[in-house]
């Protein structure tokens, strides 16, 4: 075999290589919602909201084909729509299948309101198939999450969740209703935008200082100040849209995804170059 083919079948082997190694994952995606703007008030009818909730389908749904499992009731029953992102709505996790065959999974509150429905999560098989689906990198986003057990297995509070989750259900106080919750540039980088006064967006805020050693590091609306202002011996900050990192839409690619598509195009144009010193001789 010639010196240029032997080159040529290395390289070429090496770029096969290369795009058989899978680009690693993203670390799964959490969110906590201290809100039941999807249950309750695009349920009802509100545009405010329904604007809201498109804004969060296309941030955990991005431009994937696969749909979103919204899992649980509205508080009229009503089945959860979009008009963004495709959504597919379930009373359980068991109806629902196969979950990789979805993008997201979105838990709604009980009966659309005000705090976390436990039995979507405890219900038989429900927290491996949804520890499963975290593992494969995707998310999942608690409705009005109030810290409960249930949801230890994937948010890791150690059965403090509840202690340090502020408003309705929560250990802490503050006020039940509030609009004062506020957009962060994090939040608009993950396409939301400033909600309309629904006569109460928020009802959990999460102390920040307790969810944050825990991956919690997102902050996407923060709430409303008087959550700290009737806490004040806790540290905060309190956020009322917390996320272990960004949506779909706020992402960048993965590193391992750079490099690996950057190796194959130098070899690509380093193969080229050859040819040309070859096609003169050189």
């Amino acid at each position: 075999m010639s010196k240029r083919a032997s080159v040529c079948t290395f390289a070429f082997a090496l770029v096969c290589m290369l795009l058989t190694v899978p680009a690693t994952l993203k670390a799964d995606t959490i969110i906590l919602e201290g809100s039941d703007a999807i249950g309750f008030h695009c349920a009802l009818g509100d545009l405010g909201a329904c604007t809201y909730r498109d804004q969060v389908w296309t941030a955990i749904g991005g431009a994937s084909p696969l749909p979103i499992a919204v899992f649980g009731n509205t508080v009229n029953g009503t089945p959860v729509t979009s008009g963004t992102h495709p959504v597919a709505d379930f009373s359980s996790v068991a109806a629902a299948g196969n979950l990789n065959n979805y993008i997201a999974l979105y838990f709604l509150a009980v009966n659309g309101c005000c705090t976390e429905d436990d039995s979507l999560i405890t219900a038989p098989g429900a927290q491996a198939a949804v520890a499963a689906f975290l593992a494969t990198g995707r998310t999942v986003m608690i409705e009005n999450y109030t810290g409960g057990s249930a949801w230890d297995f994937a948010v890791g509070a150690g059965g403090m969740g509840n202690a340090n989750v502020a408003g309705v259900g929560g250990a802490l106080g503050g006020p039940i209703c509030s609009d004062g919750e506020t957009v962060t540039a994090l939040g608009m980088a993950n396409g939301f935008t400033q909600p309309p006064a629904l006569g109460c967006w928020t009802h959990q805020a999460y102390n920040e200082a307790f969810f944050a050693p825990l991956g919690f590091t997102e902050s996407f609306y923060d709430a409303d100040p008087a959550f700290a202002a009737d806490n004040p011996g806790v540290t905060g900050p309190f956020s009322s849209l917390l996320s272990t990192g960004p949506t779909i839409t706020g992402s960048t690619p993965e590193p391992s995804s750079v490099v690996l598509f950057g190796t194959v195009a130098v070899l690509v144009v380093g193969l080229k170059f050859r040819r040309r010193l070859t096609s003169k001789g050189i």
